[in-house]
């Protein structure tokens, strides 16, 4: 049975230490390269779903049992659970596997928590071929070993990685000790099965994978042998008598239903891909439609025209619109490519029918001295608009406008070698304060948004509601940084906050 989510989960990646706290990122890819999720390798594990996941039996050596009804999805979490079977195989348990398999260079994560048991709650990936097989071991994590003296292995991450060619084994681990994280990431010193963590490995080529516990680096491994072969995401739980494993697993463990289970709150798979183009250019010349105006100037009484690759004639009130496609979501800054020898001249910037930037025209003396204006920044989502802009200045005679400029970036709104104009108007951008708060957080302009969530850097959802109004209570959490995520329709965001008392 499955219980539906109401929200998506904050996907938390390659952690950077700021203030001695965790951030949250993904790894840096190559230059020229973007990380592009991989949907049939990816989950927030809503619902079991049939065609991304399936339960192969195969067994392990005794005493282990594989059984489809082992396994499953509830409150919006994969399960697998060991259970007291009979006779030799008295191990009852599971395994889930991907239908889909990926190749380098590539990225995966989950967030997961282990059984408290003798036992192996594994995170790991194959190619499905014993003779011929490569294989990553993200995690062989053990949190109650029975075999004597591992006291260190409810702490280790034993990682490693296979490749048998013609049954002849390379083998080489690297099995990292949380205690040696660095301060501040959740999961130093504690024991796989106390709470979520996020286990990762990037695999980067041929030769070479990395490790991560919460984002940060935990150990790699360097092949000899070309590890080249399609992998496949496997999690299942399972024990042997073994000093190896940590020992056997105990029977009377089994019937405990608080210890007896590992948990996966969701995984994320990512491929690079050649990174999309980071700015948009519109050539002037190539509208789709032009009107408006209230100044008849004799040559298009009511609109603009072309002119080569320019366009010209443009009076107080005439708009021009255009098409487009984004890409890649963002916020974009606005250039235009612009001349105007008269004074009391604007440029408005409306998206999708609505004004975002309304920006003063620089007197530059000349209709042929086109320079760099600085239009504001507007966020655009990934997919296909409408752009026009209207000439909203209070003289009859405007501008020349040779092309407009949208550049993806963060934070600033006007390009060094750009002409300083003066931004009449612009969206306003969202605040959340204050930071560090203590019972509640004001979230100003955030029209676009519906819901807030807030998590903890495990990527566990402690506050959930509804956005009515500008007040946020946060009484109920403890100190400590929080990851604030606001959803609507067309986006969402994501903010650090502290609360500190």
């Amino acid at each position: 049975m499955t219980k539906p989510k109401t929200f998506k989960k904050l996907v938390c990646l390659f952690a950077l230490v700021i203030s001695g706290s965790y951030s949250f990122a993904q790894p840096s890819p190559p230059a020229g390269k973007v990380w592009q999720k991989v949907e049939n390798l990816s989950d927030e594990f809503n619902t079991w779903d049939s065609t991304k996941w399936e339960k192969p039996l195969w067994d392990y050596g005794l005493p282990v049992k594989m059984v489809a009804e082992n396994s499953g999805v509830w409150d919006s979490k994969l399960w697998i659970r060991a259970t007291l079977g009979i006779g030799d195989q008295w191990f009852k348990t599971s395994r889930v596997q991907s239908r889909a398999n990926i190749i380098f260079p590539m990225y995966t994560e989950c967030s997961i928590k282990s059984s408290h048991l003798s036992a192996f709650s594994t995170f790991w990936l194959n190619n499905g071929d014993s003779i011929n097989r490569d294989e990553i071991d993200i995690c062989e994590s053990n949190s109650k070993p029975s075999w004597p003296n591992q006291a260190e292995r409810p702490y280790t991450l034993y990682s490693q990685y296979f490749v048998v060619k013609n049954n002849v084994t390379e083998r080489a681990a690297s099995n990292f000790d949380n205690r040696y994280l660095q301060n501040g990431n959740p999961a130093k010193g504690v024991t796989w099965n106390a709470t979520y963590q996020t286990l990762g490995c990037y695999w980067k080529d041929a030769h070479n994978v990395q490790f991560y516990i919460n984002g940060e680096p935990a150990g790699n491994v360097t092949t000899t042998k070309a590890f080249t072969l399609g992998q496949y995401i496997i999690w299942d739980l399972w024990t042997s008598p073994n000093e190896w494993t940590g020992g056997i697993a105990s029977k009377t463990d089994l019937s405990n239903y608080s210890i007896n289970t590992m948990y996966v709150d969701w995984i994320h798979t990512y491929s690079l891909v050649d990174s999309p183009a980071a700015s948009l250019t519109i050539e002037a010349e190539n509208f789709g439609s032009t009107g408006g105006g209230t100044y008849n100037d004799g040559f298009v009484p009511y609109g603009v025209a072309r002119s080569g690759s320019i366009i010209n004639y443009v009076n107080k009130g005439d708009w021009v619109q255009y098409s487009i496609n984004v890409a890649t979501a963002g916020t974009y800054n606005i250039s235009y490519q612009i001349a105007s020898p008269m004074t009391n001249a604007q440029i408005q910037f409306v998206l999708d029918g609505a004004i975002k930037t309304t920006t003063n025209v620089v007197n530059n003396g000349s209709w042929s001295n086109y320079v760099p204006l600085a239009g504001g920044s507007v966020y655009l989502s990934a997919g296909s608009h409408t752009v026009r802009v209207n000439a909203s200045g209070s003289n009859d005679w405007q501008w020349n406008l040779d092309k407009i400029t949208l550049n993806k970036g963060i934070g600033a709104k006007f390009a060094k070698a750009e002409t300083k104009a003066e931004l009449i108007s612009e969206e306003k951008p969202l605040s959340v304060y204050p930071n560090p708060a203590q019972d509640e957080l004001k979230i100003e302009n955030a029209a676009s948004y519906n819901k807030v969530n807030i998590y903890n850097l495990t990527g566990a959802k402690v506050l959930s509601e509804q956005l009515d109004g500008n007040t946020l209570n946060v009484r109920k959490l403890t100190n400590g940084m929080y990851i604030l995520e606001l959803i609507g329709n067309q986006t969402t965001q994501k903010i650090k906050v502290i609360i500190k008392r």
